[in-house]
């Protein structure tokens, strides 16, 4: 493909692609750190150079057993993704059927990020807002991968919804690798920068890993917990910051990933975030954003963890080679779920939550769920 947007913000930023990365290239370099600025509001941006970047099928199951159908060949709407022009692009949830929920979108980063000697920081930003209500899970995360398809190591580079289409209705999520599913996980690790369940309007900052990756200490309290932290009834919940609640899920939302060290900011849909220094100009200063804008901070620590008894043996065979505190080839995703294994085991107090939350949402909660839809106003990964 080529670098369609902002040509010249994009150098400034320090976009490393080179003009000529086609489709039918299956090289795995030419897709990691591809660095790229998608401002969806300026008239010259469309739904093109968001595929460009992001494929927009998941032909699996949801992973996270949600009610959702993510697969574009099994849509019964056709409508989901719609380019608003300077409004940017929304992506809807739809009601389709009493037996699968509903239809909604999972949109995964062709490109894939790794830290290494030339790259030693990222930053991640998302202008844009999210659907909240009882029985939704939006998120907005990075996940990492070690296999071969996910990198495009295998023998078909699946670079397009269209070659994706071949994984449809094909092996369950937890044994077929593709492109945009990663059946290792927690091998690699898990940055997630928005999370929000059941219409709380609490966001949640959390990292997973193989036990025998990380420990960690947020906003400096002085107490390491590991991030797998595994617990009865809860394999893996991963560590995590402090919850802040916002008025709605929307507003400008960022993230810098270092080696040994995570930071989370987010400013308010008012805030100027275009200006000299601000997230979304041409030469960030993170520095200036610490006193108001940071909401976690986590330093990732070695650790002597052992997968144990409270964890199942495929993730133990999962994290047999994750011994050190290192992400590796992470995507950034969006989506939005409905129930699933954490919105809909906690959708009430009762033994029951799960299929109360499957009801309720088929049922009652149907008005305030159907047709909503996530904006992505903006979204960038450029090197620091």
């Amino acid at each position: 493909i080529k670098c369609t947007i902002f040509f010249l913000a994009i150098i400034l930023l320090g976009c490393q692609s080179n003009d000529k990365t086609s489709q039918d290239s299956p090289e795995s370099e030419s897709w990691e750190n591809r660095f790229f600025v998608l401002d969806m509001t300026n008239g010259d941006t469309g739904l093109k150079d968001f595929s460009d970047h992001f494929f927009t099928n998941f032909p699996h199951k949801d992973p996270t057993l949600g009610d959702v159908v993510y697969d574009k060949s099994r849509w019964l709407h056709d409508d989901l993704i719609q380019d608003k022009g300077e409004e940017g692009l929304q992506a809807y949830t739809k009601f389709r059927d009493e037996e699968t929920g509903y239809d909604s979108y999972r949109f995964t980063s062709k490109t894939f990020f790794n830290l290494n000697k030339e790259t030693s920081k990222i930053l991640f930003v998302f202008k844009g807002s999210f659907p909240s209500a009882n029985g939704m899970w939006p998120a907005w995360w990075l996940n990492g991968s070690n296999e071969a398809p996910w990198i495009y190591k295998d023998s078909i580079p699946a670079l397009d919804d269209e070659a994706l289409n071949r994984h449809s209705g094909v092996g369950n999520f937890y044994d077929t690798p593709s492109s945009v599913n990663s059946p290792d996980w927690p091998n690699s690790g898990e940055i997630d920068i928005i999370e929000n369940i059941n219409g709380d309007n609490h966001i949640h900052n959390t990292i997973h890993t193989c036990p025998q990756m990380c420990d960690s200490e947020w906003n400096n309290d002085g107490l390491r917990v590991n991030c797998a932290n595994a617990k009865p009834g809860d394999v893996n919940p991963g560590c995590s910051g402090s919850l802040y609640d916002i008025d709605a899920v929307e507003g400008t939302f960022a993230c810098i990933w270092e080696k040994a060290s995570v930071k989370f900011y987010y400013w308010g849909t008012d805030e100027v975030v275009r200006e000299a220094g601000g997230p979304m100009s041409s030469q960030p200063e993170p520095k200036s954003w610490e006193k108001k804008y940071l909401k976690n901070s986590v330093q990732l620590f070695e650790t002597n963890e052992e997968c144990g008894p409270l964890h199942n043996p495929w993730q133990c065979r999962n994290c047999e080679e994750s011994t050190s505190c290192t992400f590796r080839n992470m995507k950034m995703i969006f989506n939005t779920t409905l129930c699933g294994s954490w919105a809909g085991n906690t959708f009430d107090d009762t033994p029951e939550a799960f299929e109360n939350c499957q009801q309720f949402i088929r049922n009652e909660g149907k008005a305030g769920i159907d047709n909503q839809f996530a904006t992505i106003e903006y979204v960038s990964a450029v090197k620091l």
